[in-house]
């Protein structure tokens, strides 16, 4: 049982055959909508995935919220949101990862958070606490929590005193 993928297209053949009245592209208008809303991580206010076939035509809620139900019952949603969510769930996540190898760095949705590609700013090059063993989960943190700013601000910074 579950989600049912289904593309753009499909579905609205398919809603269209059952609901002729409709207007396309007001349909296309309200899943896309919806799509955007998922794809830029917006959340139903009980903190679950938004479903977007359903938000399409109820706001930005879950499949429970909306439906009353626990778990969709072979009810459609789009393959391009379900295969995003596949490719999720290949990362390590800390809520279904076993207490014994939970280890390393993880963001506010619990996905582990790979720090080879947190990008050191040069302000880090010249600081006292740069690779310092004792200092690194938290420098890492810091540049992780920081990662989109136009600049970098660090205030545990210490100047280097060769510098």
């Amino acid at each position: 049982m579950g989600f049912i993928a289904i593309s753009i297209d499909q579905y609205i053949k398919k809603h269209l055959e059952s609901n002729p009245l409709e207007n396309e592209d007001d349909l296309r208008e309200l899943l896309n909508s919806a799509l955007s809303s998922y794809e830029q991580g917006i959340k139903c206010s009980c903190g679950n995935d938004i479903w977007v076939i359903g938000s399409a035509y109820s706001g930005n809620r879950c499949f429970t919220c909306i439906t009353g139900e626990d778990k969709p019952d072979d009810d459609y949603e789009l393959d391009s949101v379900l295969n995003l969510k596949m490719k999720n769930k290949q990362r390590k996540q800390i809520d279904r990862a076993d207490i014994t190898e939970i280890n390393g760095i993880f963001d506010d949705n619990g996905n582990e958070i790979n720090t080879t590609f947190i990008k050191k700013p040069s302000l880090c090059l010249t600081c006292q606490l740069d690779e310092n063993p004792n200092e690194e989960m938290l420098c890492v943190m810091t540049r992780y929590d920081q990662k989109d700013d136009n600049k970098f601000n660090c205030f545990a910074f210490k100047k280097k005193l060769n510098y």
